[in-house]
């Protein structure tokens, strides 16, 4: 009789019917049958719950399923698994179970002899659970694994393809920087936890109701074993963009730099390369946090990752001279944004409503500015083969035209009446500096005699 090695598992016993639960792409509502999911294929996976789909923290935890890829991990990272624990060989089962008084999924502990014990039940029960189907299968979205479906049904699934893609730059090294030191369970595989208030510092004044001691409370008890250790916040890539030039700059350097942003992109990137001229460490640390960033909005809503997602598309569409420099790295961002924003709509209520940007006004004047750039530039000619591909698709899905030339700024609109009357579309001067936004031309050197004209003009009160 051939050998059965189980695959990959993770259960969550006891865990309440009508729990949100989610795993990557994939959420559904637990019933009283559901004992976990099983099939997990080898990569990054991220397990979230919450007690009512839309009116409730939101909890998850990020996974790693199978051996860390060997390009991805830099010594640092190295370091930071061997701290936490050494993987015990054997099937990958993880089993987190449901802590009423928090309302969160907690890792398991086997740290005496009674939940040892219940360790051990519940793994040599695992085929048990298989077949009565208490077991969803993550190849078959979330299908009772007794369930007969077609094969067709099962083989490249979009789904998987896509969170590949929208994961691909995520490494142990980014998951530690962002969102602290991970934990290791008791067969020492390692889970970063994070919440839907989870919070940088510079975002936590900003969330009404919600400040960063409530989200430090939920995660230190639920991936902290309860005890009282103050949560480290989300440590973001540092972006300061009212100041995007380099230390010392003036007059016309600093001018150029608030404009094109490519200064203040570099050094970001060279802060986290590593030494010498291989930038590639820093590049992936900035895709590798807009994959985060987007994907706990997707699952969590959380408003400072959504913040921080802004906050780097802002820096990168605003650059100029840095896209003939680095086109590999621009080519990149434009396949990932294509791709994240075929997902906008998973978000509840929408990508675009989430912070009140109803038309994607803010993504929308990016990205024209963007464009405007790149077919001023001479080469780069991915980047702009890429800016092609992402402007017809948001034309098609959006209707978003980016040709400045295109939109029209001014007509006549004909009534129901039949009455014509001309409109003229806001902020069209604002974009091209025109109107009333022109920039003012004022001479300095004559400025002490109209000082001294404009004050014999003043009226002064009669005795």
């Amino acid at each position: 009789m051939p050998n059965i090695r189980p695959t990959p598992t993770i259960l969550l016993p006891r865990l309440p019917a009508k729990t949100l639960v989610g795993l990557d792409l994939l959420s559904f509502t637990s019933t009283e049958q559901f004992y976990g999911i099983s099939d997990l294929t080898p990569g990054w996976h991220f397990l979230y719950t919450g007690t009512t789909e839309s009116f409730s923290i939101r909890c998850g935890a990020w996974f790693y399923v199978g051996d860390y890829p060997q390009d991805s991990s830099s010594d640092s990272s190295k370091d930071i698994i061997l701290h936490s624990g050494t993987a015990t060989p054997g099937p990958e089962i993880r089993i987190w179970q449901w802590n009423q008084d928090i309302e969160t999924l907690v890792p398991m502990r086997g740290d005496n002899d009674e939940n040892r014990l219940e360790i051990m039940r519940w793994k040599a029960n695992l085929g048990g659970l298989r077949q009565m189907g208490a077991l969803f299968s993550y190849k078959t979205k979330g299908i009772p694994e007794n369930t007969e479906i077609e094969e067709d049904e099962v083989a490249d699934q979009p789904i998987r393809k896509d969170w590949i893609q929208l994961t691909n730059r995520l490494t142990p090294e980014t998951m530690s920087r962002i969102l602290g030191t991970p934990f290791a369970d008791d067969d020492g595989r390692l889970s970063w936890s994070i919440n839907s208030a989870s919070t940088a510092a510079r975002d936590a004044d900003n969330i009404p109701g919600i400040t960063a001691d409530i989200a430090s409370e939920v995660r230190t008890k639920s991936f902290g074993g309860g005890q009282k250790v103050k949560e480290k916040e989300l440590q973001f890539l540092p972006i300061d963009l009212k100041r995007t030039w380099r230390e010392g700059a003036i007059g016309r350097e600093r001018t150029e730099a608030a404009q094109d942003r490519s200064w203040a992109l570099g050094d970001l990137i060279s802060r986290y390369s590593h030494s010498g001229n291989d930038e590639k460490k820093g590049e992936g640390e900035i895709l590798g946090e807009l994959q985060f960033c987007f994907l706990m909005i997707l699952t969590l809503m959380n408003y400072s990752c959504l913040e921080q997602w802004k906050r780097l598309l802002s820096l990168i569409l605003t650059c100029r001279t840095a896209i003939r420099e680095r086109e590999r790295f621009f080519k990149d961002v434009l396949q990932l944004l294509r791709l994240q924003l075929r997902h906008c709509e998973d978000v509840d209520g929408g990508l675009f409503e989430m912070d009140g940007d109803y038309d994607g006004n803010f993504l929308r004047k990016l990205l024209t500015e963007f464009r405007q750039t790149i077919h001023q530039l001479q080469g780069a000619d991915t980047v702009r083969s890429e800016m092609n591909a992402l402007e017809q698709w948001v034309r098609t899905e959006y209707g978003w035209e980016l040709r400045k030339d295109s939109i029209m700024r001014r007509g006549m609109l004909q009534l129901e009446d039949g009455e014509q009357v001309e409109m003229e579309m806001s902020g069209a001067d604002e974009d091209d500096e025109t109107g009333e936004y022109a920039p003012v031309i004022v001479d300095m050197g004559e400025t002490e005699g109209v000082v001294e004209e404009d004050a014999t003009d003043v009226d002064t009160p009669m005795d």
